[in-house]
């Protein structure tokens, strides 16, 4: 807080103390008096203690403001109210133990929060219209001259001094006066900004003539909100007027390309232009057009312009984004030194959207890239694929000289109905290393050109590689009675969409709700490849009211299963909010197949 406003807090004091006799200590009235104005708290957090003597009960009043001449300053200690540990919260940081107290002395003690910055609040004690204040402080609130980078490192509530360009205008700009601020090392957030006469919401950009790309000199706290790091209800210390200003808007441009201006206003001695290395490739300078500013009798000094000319090329690609950077020079003969402004012009270009199947982000699914195949025929038409399917079988794996693997992807993980990857290389079209590194169940996005072999085989032939790979848990079943999914194949079939009633096997783990109900015969239960409950919905896997051995309903006759168990499960399976053999179809629709071996 800067010191005119201390002194206009003593002052907004006096003025509402009214007479008080030459002998009463500063900070007394007649009605209420303190034994302090002024509260030092201990930046380590602690409490000090006030003592209030009055002829009467008092509180601490709410909120007001005072006004000196033609500055008006509100300051705002809070509604209090008790918090849960009965204190009396006044600020985030400070806390007092009484509200309020009856005639006579009284002992207040405040407590605060331990900080590494400064800050000061003014709390108001009234009998009625006599109202007595005090300014609580902690820490020092002398400014620190920062860059960005170490206002972002310091502590919230440091008070910090800053010189750095006005970069961009921040939501409220134009009452609040809320920007961004930049000096190389980092930028940061101006949350409110004082006028001219020190009145905040009120219009500061207009007040002090501000413009992106003047430099400005401001101090005020360090503020947090959320990741933003911010300097809170700032005053403008120093302005430099930038040497130039940027008319036009930033360039977003359509993946097809074209052409573009880009009108800047400038005093110095000429204005320049740099491309940024991210768009040298693709944005090309085509000249400039030079406008001298028209002197009137309100503008003796105009700004001339300039207005540069660039094409952007087409984009093939992702979307992209590169900067031009526009400088405007002075030199004074009295100083001897020079002056630059610089302004950073931003220019977008949307991508060029690649058609589905072509677009690793929309691949085809393999009915799809099998059809496509079809289309092309035995000889490739040149043009790159992808395919997102599981693979269903390996027909070889090199991880010699040649590095590459053969195998096949189908929707569901089945041997039918698939399209083969012929010779492809692993993520990144690296050579295979290891057997291990793709298995039967795996889910895989190829990439690579289409043909139909022969005109019999659908494959990924030429330029082949795995784009990306979900492991599917390794070793895939047929989910039939005699070669029943395991825990993995089963959530691979789930995944896969797969439909109809297949064979779960697995080793009971859990037993829940009572294991089987006696009003509808089903029971409920986890299983998994190993017997362990490992809390991972990759790993176990939930029967949910099953009927017994026979598809018929349990009843307390029966021998009950068993944590260790060893099942094979049939029914539907289905994801609801885990993975499950479900009673889908109707109570009694999935039942145990055998139970140890045996299914009678």
């Amino acid at each position: 807080m800067k010191l005119r406003y201390i002194l206009g807090m003593i002052l907004s004091a006096l003025l509402f103390t009214g007479c008080q006799s030459d002998d009463d200590p500063i900070g007394s009235l007649s009605s209420i008096q303190l034994d302090k104005t002024v509260l030092l708290m201990p930046t380590s957090g602690g409490d000090v203690t006030l003592t209030v003597n009055a002829n009467a009960e008092w509180k601490l009043d709410d909120i007001f403001s005072v006004t000196l001449g033609n500055k008006e300053k509100a300051y705002y200690p809070l509604p209090v109210e008790l918090n849960a540990d009965k204190t009396a919260g006044v600020y985030s940081w400070l806390t007092a133990d009484k509200l309020s107290g009856q005639a006579g002395e009284t002992t207040v003690t405040f407590h605060a929060t331990p900080t590494d910055g400064g800050r000061e609040c003014t709390i108001c004690f009234g009998i009625g219209s006599s109202k007595q204040f005090l300014l609580v402080r902690q820490g020092s609130l002398e400014a620190t001259d920062m860059t960005c980078a170490e206002i972002i490192a310091a502590p919230v509530g440091k008070n910090c001094r800053v010189k750095a360009k006005i970069t961009r205008w921040a939501s409220n700009a134009e009452q609040y006066g809320n920007m961004w601020i930049s000096d190389g090392t980092g930028e940061v957030q101006i949350y409110g900004m004082a006028d001219k006469d020190g009145k905040f919401k009120n219009y500061p950009i207009a007040s002090w003539g501000l413009e992106i790309g003047d430099v400005i000199t401001v101090e005020g706290p360090k503020g947090l909100y959320g990741t933003t790091h911010e300097l809170i209800d700032v005053t403008l210390i120093d302005l430099e007027k930038s040497l130039l200003s940027v008319v036009s808007e930033d360039a977003n441009l359509p993946k097809e390309g074209g052409d573009f201006s880009v009108k800047v206003a400038y005093k110095g001695s000429g204005a320049f232009f740099n491309i940024s290395d991210e768009a040298k490739a693709w944005v090309v300078y085509q000249g400039v057009d030079y406008i001298p500013g028209v002197k009137t009798i309100f503008e003796q000094n105009p700004a001339d312009s300039a207005i540069f000319k660039f094409t952007a090329l087409p984009n093939e690609g992702a979307g992209r984004k590169g900067t031009i950077d526009f400088t405007s020079s002075s030199y004074d003969q009295k100083t001897g030194k020079t002056s630059s402004s610089t302004i950073t012009y931003t220019v977008s270009q949307a991508a060029n959207v690649l058609p589905h199947g072509e677009n690793p982000d929309d691949p085809f699914n393999v009915a799809e890239a099998i059809a496509k195949c079809k289309a092309i025929g035995s000889t490739s038409d040149g043009v790159i694929y992808y395919a997102k399917g599981k693979i269903s079988s390996i027909a070889s794996i090199d991880t010699g000289s040649y590095g590459n693997a053969t195998f096949n992807i189908s929707a569901d993980g089945k041997d039918e109905n698939f399209i083969t990857v012929y010779r492809s290389f692993f993520l990144n079209n690296e050579k295979f290393t290891s057997e291990d590194q793709i298995a039967v169940g795996d889910e895989v996005v190829i990439t690579g050109k289409l043909v139909n072999y022969k005109g019999t085989t659908p494959e990924f032939s030429g330029n082949v590689y795995v784009y990306a790979i979900k492991k599917g848990g390794g070793t895939s079943h047929a989910g039939t009675v005699d070669d029943p999914f395991d825990i993995a194949s089963a959530i691979a079939f789930i995944d896969g969409g797969g439909t109809g009633a297949v064979y779960v096997k697995g080793i009971v783990s859990e037993l829940y709700q009572g294991g089987f109900s006696t009003n509808y015969g089903q029971g409920s239960f986890y299983i998994s490849d190993d017997g362990t409950k490992h809390g991972d919905s990759l790993k176990d896997f939930e029967a949910y009211q099953v009927n017994y051995v026979g598809n018929r309903k349990w009843t307390e006759a029966d021998p009950q299963i068993a944590v260790g168990d060893v099942v094979i499960i049939y029914g539907p399976l289905t994801y609801f909010a885990k993975y499950s053999v479900y009673e889908t179809q109707g109570k009694g629709a999935a039942y145990i197949y055998s139970l140890n071996g045996k299914t009678e």
